[in-house]
């Protein structure tokens, strides 16, 4: 084939693909993440919270990954290391403790608070204490970050119930409004399913931060509520008493009517 005929069949093919329908309606604006002006206040106040609550939903994973960021540095693990591989290495910091003769219990309320008992059976170079605080704090973030994601959720079902109110509106039937309205449905739907699961596993990584913690001092933490003694540890040479990290040494127990032995 010639080069001139070559480049007549090429103009052919493309002058025919531009004929070719869109394979799809395009997103609208507020799909896109854009707010459009209407010039009609109500809804362009509530195309901007839309387009907010966007922002601050899409900013959850990097939030989840900063609440633990001191904790995965006191496990010596990178910076970038997700959930799963923090929790293994927490499990393996607290099995080292254990096997050393320090005990590890999470306490999640009324404040989290890490449980550190030390029963001197050994010694180790780790320093619970150093990781007691990096615990408090990642579970005190990731905790907020949760209860954020159940605001944010709620949020959304708010604007969605606005939706509909504004749907309603004489401004609302005119130009790009009831594409854009439609578009913040689809947007709202998302959000908060994705808010929902945000919180799920922001709370989730505490629940497992807490199993790979335990080393057995909850019958410690059990007994300051029920005013009994914990019951010894098999081969612990003696009980030790539990102390909150921090050093401080824990109250005297106290029967409480919260609890029924």
């Amino acid at each position: 084939m010639s080069s001139r005929r070559a480049f007549a069949w090429a103009f052919v093919v493309a002058a025919s693909l531009s004929s070719l329908p869109a394979c799809g309606p395009s997103l609208s604006q507020i799909e896109q993440g854009k707010a459009i002006t209407t010039k009609e206040a109500a809804l362009d106040d509530f195309f901007k919270s839309v387009v907010a609550l966007r922002g601050e939903v899409d900013r959850a994973e990097s939030d989840r990954k900063a609440a633990r960021a001191d904790l995965v540095k006191a496990l010596g693990l990178a910076e970038t290391a997700e959930a799963g591989a923090a929790l293994e290495a927490a499990a393996k910091k607290a099995k080292t403790l254990d096997e050393a003769g320090t005990s590890l219990h999470l306490e999640l309320t009324p404040d989290a608070k890490l449980l550190v008992l030390a029963q001197k059976r050994g010694k180790t170079s780790e320093d619970p204490e150093a990781l007691a605080k990096a615990v408090e704090q990642s579970v005190k973030a990731s905790l907020d970050v949760a209860r954020r994601m159940g605001e944010l959720e709620q949020r959304a079902r708010f604007l969605d119930t606005k939706r509909t109110e504004l749907s309603a509106t004489p401004a609302a039937k005119s130009g790009d409004a009831p594409r854009e309205l439609e578009g913040a449905r689809i947007v709202l739907a998302e959000l908060r399913g994705r808010a929902t699961t945000e919180a799920g596993l922001a709370s989730s990584f505490v629940v497992g931060l807490a199993m790979a913690l335990e080393t057995g001092a909850a019958d410690t933490a059990l007994a300051k509520f029920t005013g009994k003694a914990a019951r010894p540890r098999p081969g612990g040479g003696g009980g030790g008493g539990g102390a909150p990290a921090g050093g401080s040494p824990a109250p005297k127990p106290k029967p409480s009517d919260d609890f029924e032995p």
